[in-house]
């Protein structure tokens, strides 16, 4: 038995110091990828015109937390989570929560955006990008919808977040409630 007992520990011990070493390893590896990961978390400013016409930066909503939908007019799935967008903004409207909405449509798809903004009500912040803007690359888009939160110093909490509509049960997403509701300062 006591041989079975130096052993263990041997063999502990020798994988102690391999799982410290590859700690070691992996942080100084995490602390430049960090580093390069701080520059990529920093929400790319942009200039994006409302339905109005009138522009609006990501620098005008400093201070606020945001949640932002990137959707096209054509995607279905995207459509599908306008209503519950909806929903969330009206049961958030009293905090320092921005919702703003970017189309990605073609430009020569912009009358079909101002017309869908228009005949769903689409509330928040609806801006349009479009192709010619340079939004999708800087944001790395590779798919819509998409879903950010962008914190109050312009900072990208989270680039995957829940969607409004929970797939599974096909109603309002419980984990992004309990995400916004736990906003410090939201």
């Amino acid at each position: 038995m006591r041989k079975f007992s130096v052993l263990f520990l041997v063999i502990a011990s020798l994988w102690s110091c391999k799982k410290e070493e590859n700690k070691a390893v992996q942080t100084n590896e995490n602390q430049d990828t960090e580093l390069y990961e701080v520059s990529l978390n920093k929400a790319p400013d942009f200039t994006l015109n409302d339905i109005h016409g009138k522009p609006h930066a990501l620098s005008d909503f400093k201070g606020k937390y945001i949640y932002m939908d990137i959707w096209a007019t054509w995607c279905g799935p995207c459509r599908v989570q306008i209503p519950f967008m909806k929903q969330l903004e009206q049961q958030f409207k009293d905090k320092n929560i921005e919702f703003i909405s970017v189309s990605v449509d073609k430009d020569s798809d912009k009358p079909a955006w101002e017309k869908m903004v228009n005949d769903e009500a689409m509330s928040g912040v609806q801006l349009f990008a479009g192709k010619s803007t340079s939004f999708g690359a800087d944001y790395q888009i590779q798919y819509i919808p998409t879903f950010l939160l962008i914190g109050k110093d312009g900072e990208i909490i989270m680039p995957q977040a829940p969607a409004p509509m929970d797939y599974q049960t096909g109603q309002i997403n419980h984990q992004l409630v309990q995400i916004l509701e736990a906003l410090p300062g939201s």
